[in-house]
């Protein structure tokens, strides 16, 4: 029995290695799977982490490009209110230009009116005193006559 000793004994010892080794072998699964679980929830709170992060960025990106939107239309809107500006201030330049040389020519013609009146003036004197010194001759010479008339009309009545 020996023989059948020794073979169970070396089939225990077998057993024993290979239970020890399976024991070692489920230790080190244990671990394993617990560092698997780990990481699993690790990486599970990292993609709910990420997944936050691109909802809160496509949501930034979303406002973003409604603002960009907003921006570009009140452009638009202020380049079209320049170059309204720029057609008034254009038509009001024409305006300014237009009542320049009207002012100009009033100017121009007052001067005119001015220099005629300035000469009307001169004229009326000398015609006034024309008219003075021919009412003058005409008093004088009214009286002249009047007295040789009278004295016409005496010496016919004398006669």
């Amino acid at each position: 029995m020996s023989n059948s000793a020794f073979f169970c004994a070396l089939l225990l010892s077998n057993i024993a290695r290979e239970t020890k080794v399976s024991t070692v072998a489920t230790v080190q699964a244990e671990r394993a799977r617990k560092n698997a679980e780990a990481q699993l929830a690790e990486a599970t709170s990292r993609i709910n982490e990420l997944t936050i992060n691109i909802t809160s960025i496509t949501g930034d990106r979303r406002r973003f490009e409604a603002d960009m939107a907003t921006l570009q239309s009140e452009l638009e809107e202020s380049h079209r209110g320049r170059r309204d500006a720029e057609e008034r201030a254009d038509r009001l330049q024409l305006e300014v230009n237009r009542l320049m040389d009207e002012l100009r020519r009033e100017q121009e013609n007052y001067k005119n009116a001015e220099s005629v009146r300035k000469s009307l003036e001169v004229e009326i004197r000398e015609i006034s005193v024309k008219l003075e010194e021919a009412e003058s001759f005409a008093q004088r010479e009214g009286k002249r006559l009047i007295a040789k008339l009278q004295a016409r009309v005496s010496s016919s009545a004398c006669a």
